[in-house]
């Protein structure tokens, strides 16, 4: 095979990675997301700070808001809204005037965030064996991420079908509630 064909082949395989990142992984992982922090009662950008902290321990404001893509406000009304629901602790830093944000405990949202992320990590274990990905080959990779893909998916789906659910349930035992002209057995 000469030069040419290998950047070919090269290009080829980050095309087909690149579009299977972005266009299948990326809005699932998105809908996950917006799942997750549904499920919390969080919006997208406060689920997303709370995963800042968790991974990097100590941050501070500006980087949250870097992070996120907010102005120096919304990230310091984002942390206190957090703070005020008891997920983060903000601190004054000693020799820098910015606060810094940390993760506190909070046992509803880690029982949550612990049980979700222990069924999709059984879940992706099944795909990283079932396609053998400890052999690390191109071809297996791009399978198993699209299998990855359809698991988060699958997932997300679990997760907004169980909302749809409960909002459901809600509307009608409200309608029975405000429909006084049926008979209580109805």
């Amino acid at each position: 095979m000469d030069r040419d064909e290998v950047e070919a082949e090269l290009d080829a395989a980050t095309d087909e990675l690149v579009r299977l990142l972005l266009d299948d992984l990326g809005p699932t992982l998105q809908w996950y997301r917006d799942e997750v922090a549904r499920r919390l009662g969080l919006s997208h950008a406060e689920l997303l700070c709370l995963e800042l902290c968790r991974r990097h321990g100590a941050v501070t404001s500006n980087r949250i808001g870097t992070r996120l893509g907010l102005t120096r406000s919304a990230a310091a009304k984002l942390v206190r809204r957090l703070e005020a629901a008891g997920h983060v602790t903000r601190r004054h830093g000693q020799a820098d005037p910015e606060v810094e944000v940390r993760l506190r405990p909070h046992a509803a949202r880690d029982a949550v965030l612990a049980d979700l992320r222990g069924r999709m990590w059984r879940a992706v274990r099944g795909v990283v064996a079932n396609h053998g990905l400890r052999e690390r080959r191109h071809a297996l990779v791009a399978t198993a991420l699209v299998g990855i893909s359809n698991v988060v998916f699958a997932h997300a789906q679990a997760l907004a079908d169980a909302a749809a659910d409960k909002r459901l349930h809600a509307a009608r035992r409200r309608a029975r509630e405000a429909d006084t002209s049926a008979p209580w057995w109805r």
